[in-house]
């Protein structure tokens, strides 16, 4: 995986965990074990954008796509280093 599909991961994932706390009033009637379901799928699919994200980044041809793609999603070009 590249360095900004690391971080692109990371990041995906914090925002998710991030979201996730902030709709836990929201999602208060569920069961831990639901709740649990809700928070990996969640994590499940910023992941998978991720990738799918990464792979087109890998492609011959992509030249100046991470940093735009970066850019985009706010990932702050630091973790690109401490990622590598």
């Amino acid at each position: 995986m590249s360095p900004a599909g690391r971080a692109l991961h990371h990041h995906f994932e914090e925002v998710c965990r991030t979201e996730l706390q902030r709709l836990r009033r929201k999602t208060a009637s569920l069961t831990p074990d639901e709740r649990a379901q809700v928070d990996a799928l969640t994590v499940a699919v910023a992941q998978g954008m991720a990738s799918r994200i990464d792979a087109v980044l890998e492609t011959p041809g992509s030249g100046d796509l991470a940093s735009v793609i970066m850019q985009l999603f706010a990932v702050p070009t630091s973790t690109l280093e401490e990622r590598s």
